[in-house]
């Protein structure tokens, strides 16, 4: 099934567990086939045609090799080609968004969820192509932070069952159902930054905004709904890192 993309959502201050503990999982998958050469890191694309962040930077993308080492790597193409299309054919699993292969000629070819293909591209669009020997993922910003889901994931392919994901929010703002805020009361801020591990009535004020469930527990599913709003409103609440400070709860309730 189809998705949409997501690009550079904003840079993180650093890695992400979730995306973290997808690159040993697949690393070991393979025996050691592959290897990391590279995750989070805030930097401008390695392509000289575009002035644009990376997403490594959001802590969503990865870079694996497989360059032969002394202890690691497939050491060519022909083995490792298998793990771009055990990635591809596995992407709604995994919940990757993009695949980057910049071996092939004349210029490399690329994955998107938003196509579910792969594309050979037929002038330069990704750098360090053709030739190179590693390949660039990254995956959606519901499951970058969340390690167990990709354990789960592994585990799915040996019988046992995936635990799916929750879309991410398509409404910029959903009306809360919370009786305080029906006839329009702005609703003071409460004086501490609220993240995941918070919990109480402003944090059912929160999910109310951002529509996720009114438990007043700021959990995993809490937080992903929070930087996805906090995406779809950067212009009010600047970055989206997850937490509703001061900046955040007035965008949210003014």
């Amino acid at each position: 099934m189809a998705r949409n993309y997501i690009g550079w959502d904003g840079n993180a201050k650093g890695k992400r567990a979730g995306t973290e503990q997808f690159i040993k999982l697949l690393c070991a998958h393979f025996n050691n086939g592959i290897w990391l050469n590279g995750s989070w890191g805030v930097r401008k694309m390695n392509n000289p045609r575009v002035d644009a962040w990376s997403v490594h930077g959001t802590g969503r993308a990865f870079d694996i090799s497989w360059r032969k080492t002394k202890t690691k790597g497939f050491g060519n193409y022909e083995e490792a080609v298998q793990v771009a299309e055990f990635l591809a054919d596995n992407a709604e699993l995994f919940q990757i968004m993009e695949i980057h292969d910049y071996y092939p000629k004349p210029y490399g070819r690329g994955w998107r969820c938003d196509r579910e293909a792969w594309r050979v591209y037929d002038k330069p669009t990704i750098g360090s192509a053709p030739g190179g020997d590693w390949f660039h993922v990254e995956v959606s910003p519901a499951v970058a932070d969340d390690p167990q889901f990709f354990v789960d994931a592994f585990a799915s392919l040996a019988g046992g069952k995936p635990r799916p994901v929750a879309p991410e929010p398509t409404v910029v703002v959903a009306q809360p159902s919370v009786a305080d805020m029906q006839d329009g009361h702005k609703e003071p801020y409460p004086g501490v930054a609220l993240r995941r591990g918070s919990k109480g009535d402003s944090v059912k004020l929160v999910q109310a905004v951002v529509g996720a469930k009114q438990d007043g527990d700021f959990g995993p599913a809490t937080d992903r709904s929070v930087k996805a709003w906090q995406r779809k409103n950067a212009a009010c609440c600047g970055p989206a890192d997850g937490v509703v400070g001061p900046r955040t709860w007035k965008c949210m309730f003014g």
